[in-house]
């Protein structure tokens, strides 16, 4: 069935409240930088020393230890013209779900009194009401807490008097936590009515009902207010779902069924091993596609089809793939297009292991209906909402939707977070989809396509199809660049701390304990950011702390606080964990670094993309390279560094991607480039060299931070050089690394017929030969019937052997930098002796010579670390570090980064040049990521449980004037509101203080009847 005009849908306004985002924008932004809200749970909320354990066997416990909660909700019951009583009576999902209404009302550009009435409806998905009302309702179950408590107190032979004072005073206590029942309690404790609040707060006409499907609540009830606009039964719908359900019911039970995780949250991760639960709501403000037209409004996105199904026998517990495809199906014949054009699929995404695999299986099914069931492989990509706000269950399926819309009018496949080791399905199932690691921006004329899916407890299924409506929204415009924060997500965050002395530290670390307790993943970056810019330079008593997650910051603070205590450095002492995660130092000052740059093998692809992504200067330097290759006729080297890694078809195209960027020609201005812009960035840090030196290529890029030449000339210099030595495969030699020294391996060539040498004396454990292919391979035998490791190396030709010698030459003649050496600022070093380099030298006959000539590593280390105190692998990988850690101990060399992406590296570096002594520009390490103020849990507001709240201290003299105490408190507090203050002026508000205080005042006044009269404090 095609698509007709009357399917096609409008969002025209959205608003929602999750974890860490009370507006859009602050959503949008987590969603970017993949930033997640997993906490401890707040005592207010659920006391994990009562109810967690980690055996998932033990009744009663759940052994989830985190969950994602809202922070900072108030509900103005003033400004909303509704009696406080009404508002206590109450579950908070009502007045949660009614603010975000509101709110999604306003960004659709109507108020209270200009929304159209008339077929106007409200459909929420909601399931068990909130847990407010399950604990509330305990308040009604006292006389079977009471006759327990007797029967308890008989079993111990309590005498019938102490019983009875002990049963009055207990119900004080119980029912004291407890809202007492009001006429508006049932009403306040039922879902039912949460969408009849919202209609009969707007006085829509239209119907407002809610729908329970489980965790797919809000999926359906957006499709089923697409289908009532379709049919004419509404012209404008509220479509949304709200849940705020962590309470032991739901929390123990989903540990029983095992859905919960003990660990991290990982969707489509082959780690996966559950879901962290979360709460949340959201909205969205619905017509008919022309009608938003005809109207002006704006339009986010269409949604052109749904479609809902279950999953039929068996698929009560146990999902189906069969069952979940055909909500696909529909909704894409409902849509009049193919599925297999979707640009991604914003999926349900438990996280569980038996989930993710159907859901997949599921989606890659229905995609295998259309075009003979031929689709390419990794075309169409996945992500999921749940990966940074875990499962809010019946508003799960709107957050996704919202983030869905939020992606295809921004026009930018949006990541998920937690996945590192893509599922196996991904490789065999589930081959046409591939999951969205890192993002990708598109650019903002293009129609984006994508599908949002739910999938609910008892085996219900809905999607929805949606596209980009108009141009992309300039409110939901970041404050940094979307680049920029697609990269801001890291792995470890350093944290530091210095102070005068040892005590001050002390007391340093013990406020830093507290501020962190109870903080989220994503504020990881927040404490580390405000600790940074609380660090004064001068302070030499230093620690630094290298953490993933903020338990195990916990960890490694209370470890500080016992070192600190027991044993803490003398004057002039470091100390470094064994783990390279605790870094602390009394009053040192050894921070002269030394630059050394890698050369050809150190290659990775996407090396320096999380600064090029970050920093527009780094952007700019790499187009700028590829401009000055292309000027001198070479190839631009940009498209084999960068690359979708999760887009490639298999392993085997990696392999040819890593190919690509080792060719001779393409990998050595590619990491000369890698290493400009890590040596610039260093700069920005405030760190710079003492002294210089490069292994092979590497020299290139050392002479270049001596000034020797421009970068221009580098790149060039780089690029004409690989093209010199790469040869002809008939006429090429080879290179391997042999696991011995220098005297060792000289004696095996010995023994060889043929041309080879010694290339490469890298380490006393490590050297490289190179020669002709046959009398290579010889020596490689010898070696390992000595039982030495031998590793061909991945290079085009015998680098550094008369086998180069035309590349020498054409060095000589053509090079394109200064024939002489005028200017040196700093010391240099040269990997053909280890010598320092002196001015005067010819330039263009020093780099001839020294692609011909041997590499002596460990004559430059021993001769460069006289120095410095560390040195730093400025570039991709780890190889030199490894070398230089073989060859002294007096220099500890550091990698910036082994693996691409990998934070803990550059990390660590700091941290032990931090605690050295070394001053840093703390600024430039936060700048272009997402940082915000960082507000300590114990100052945040979060939903509370009553049955959480602090018991009241009674006076068992005279309990009526504790009673009296709360009835003043209650109206000081009515008095105090800001909106009240300000609008006391008018008859509604006169009203409802009015109404609220007289209230309160006459359970005052019964209270101040019973009471002495005489034991009245003065007020």
């Amino acid at each position: 069935m095609g698509q007709t005009k009357n399917n096609t849908i409008a969002i025209i306004g959205i608003s929602c409240h999750y974890p860490g985002a009370e507006t859009l924008l602050q959503l949008w932004e987590n969603i970017l930088s993949r930033r997640q809200q997993f906490r401890s749970p707040p005592n207010i909320r659920l006391s994990l020393s009562d109810y967690y354990d980690s055996d998932p066997k033990t009744s009663d416990k759940t052994y989830g230890s985190r969950m994602a909660v809202i922070d900072g909700f108030e509900f103005d019951w003033v400004k909303h013209r509704i009696p406080k009583k009404t508002i206590e009576s109450s579950d908070i999902v009502h007045w949660l779900a009614l603010d975000t209404a509101e709110k999604a009302l306003e960004d659709a550009g109507y108020s209270r009194e200009t929304v159209p009435t008339e077929l106007a409806g409200v459909i929420l998905g909601n399931t068990l009401t909130g847990e407010q009302t399950r604990a509330e309702t305990m308040r009604l179950r006292w006389p079977f807490v009471r006759k327990t408590l007797r029967a308890a107190a008989q079993a111990k032979g309590l005498p019938q008097a102490t019983t009875e004072t002990l049963v009055e005073t207990m119900e004080k206590f119980y029912k004291s936590v407890f809202a007492p029942i009001t006429e508006d309690s049932l009403a306040g404790g039922l879902a039912n009515t949460i969408a009849g609040r919202i209609c009969n707060f707007f006085n829509l006409d239209g119907g407002g009902y809610n729908v329970d499907g489980a965790c797919s609540s809000s999926v359906i009830a957006v499709a089923d207010a697409c289908s009532k606009l379709a049919s004419g039964d509404l012209n404008l719908a509220l479509a949304g779902g709200v849940d705020v359900s962590l309470d032991t019911f739901e929390l123990i039970g989903f540990s029983k069924t095992g859905a919960l995780t003990a660990s991290d949250m990982t969707v489509y991760d082959k780690r996966a091993s559950g879901f962290i639960p979360g709460e949340g709501c959201g909205f969205v403000v619905l017509k008919r596609l022309e009608d938003a037209q005809r109207d002006g409004d704006y339009v986010y996105a269409t949604i052109n089809g749904w479609g809902i199904s279950s999953d039929g026998k068996g698929g009560l517990t146990a999902p189906s793939k069969v069952g979940q495809s055909k909500a696909l199906l529909r909704a894409y014949k409902k849509a009049g297009y193919s599925p297999q054009t979707l640009d991604f699929i914003e999926g349900h995404g438990t996280g569980t292991p038996v989930g993710d695999r159907t859901e997949l299986e599921g989606i890659a099914l229905a995609m295998s209906q259309d075009n003979n069931g031929e689709i390419a492989p990794r075309s169409i990509g996945i992500t999921s909402f749940k990966s940074i706000v875990g499962h809010t269950k019946a508003a799960s399926g709107i957050g996704a939707l919202i983030k869905a819309v939020i992606a295809v009018n921004q026009r930018i496949l949006p990541p998920t977070a937690g996945c590192k080791e893509p599922n196996p399905v991904f490789e065999t199932t589930a081959q046409c989809l591939y999951p969205i690691l890192t993002g990708e921006i598109r650019q903002p004329d293009e129609t984006l396509k994508a599908g949002v899916f739910g999938a609910g407890f008892g085996g219900i299924n809905a999607h929805i199809a949606i596209s980009s409506g108009d141009a992309p929204a300039t409110h939901l415009k970041p404050s940094l660049e979307e680049q920029a924060l697609l990269v801001s997500n890291q792995d470890s965050e350093i944290f530091i701390l210095s102070a005068t002395s040892i005590e001050a530290l002390l007391e340093k670390t013990q406020r830093v304990i507290e501020l962190a307790k109870g903080m989220s993943v994503g504020e990881m970056v927040d404490l580390a950011g405000k600790l940074a810019q609380e660090n004064q330079s001068s302070l030499p008593i230093r620690a630094a702390i290298i953490a993933g997650n903020p338990n195990q910051l916990g960890e490694y603070l209370l470890k500080v606080e016992q070192i600190l205590n027991d044993k803490p450095p003398a004057p002039g002492e470091l100390m470094v964990s064994p783990q390279k995660d605790i870094y602390i130092s009394n009053g040192v000052k050894r921070d002269r670094v030394a630059f050394l740059f890698p050369g050809q093998g150190s290659q990775k692809l996407n090396m320096a993309r999380t600064l090029v992504q970050r920093y527009d200067w780094a952007k700019q330097l790499v187009n700028q390279a590829d401009k000055w290759l292309e000027e001198i006729g070479l190839e631009p080297i940009s498209q084999h560094i960068y690359r979708h890694a999760e887009r490639a078809v298999n392993q085997e195209q990696v392999k040819e991607w890593s190919k690509s960027l080792a060719r001779t020609d393409i990998a050595p201005p590619a990491l000369c480039l890698t290493s400009l812009i890590w040596m610039r960035y260093l700069k920005q840090l405030g760190i710079t060299p003492v002294a210089v030196g490069g292994h092979s290529l590497g020299e290139l890029t050392a002479f270049y931070s001596a000034g020797a030449y421009d970068e221009k000339a580098l790149i060039c210099l780089a690029a004409m050089r690989g093209k010199a030595m790469s040869a002809s495969a008939e006429n090429a030699g080879t290179m391997t690394s042999l696991g011995c020294s220098q005297s060792i391996a000289e004696g095996i060539l010995s023994q060889v017929n043929g041309y080879v040498i010694v290339a490469n004396i890298n380490s006393p454990t490590q050297t490289v030969i190179s020669g002709d292919r046959p009398a290579v391979e010889e020596a490689v035998k010898l070696a390992q019937q000595q039982n030495i490791q031998t590793h061909l190396l991945g290079v085009s030709n015998a680098f550094h052997s008369a086998k180069v010698k035309s590349a020498a030459e054409y060095i000589r003649e053509n090079a394109p930098i200064p024939e002489q050496l005028t200017n040196l600022t700093l010391p240099l070093f040269s990997s053909t002796n280890g010598e320092e380099v002196k001015t005067g030298i010819n330039l263009k006959k020093h780099f001839a010579n020294q692609v011909i000539s041997q590499v002596d590593f460990i004559s430059l280390i021993e001769n460069i670390s006289s120095k410095c105190d560390l040195m730093v692998e400025v570039g991709s990988g780890r190889v030199l570090s490894g070398l230089v850690n073989s060859i002294t101990n007096s220099c500890e060399c550091f990698p910036l980064e082994s693996k691409p992406q990998r934070d803990l590296d550059l990390n660590n570096f700091l941290a032990h040049y931090f605690v050295s002594g070394g001053d840093i520009k703390w600024e430039a390490l936060y700048e272009n990521r997402l940082v915000r103020d960082f507000i300590p849990a114990s100052e945040k507001k979060f939903i509370e449980n009553p049955c959480e709240r602090p018991l009241p201290v009674f006076n068992s003299e005279n309990t009526a004037l504790n009673h009296v105490a709360v009835s003043i408190n209650n109206l000081e507090g009515m008095a105090s509101h800001s909106q009240l203050q300000q609008n006391l002026s008018t008859d509604q508000q006169l009203e409802i203080l009015l109404s609220n205080y007289f209230s309160e005042r006459s359970e005052f006044l019964a209270e101040l009847i019973k009471a002495d009269l005489n034991s009245l404090p003065l007020f």
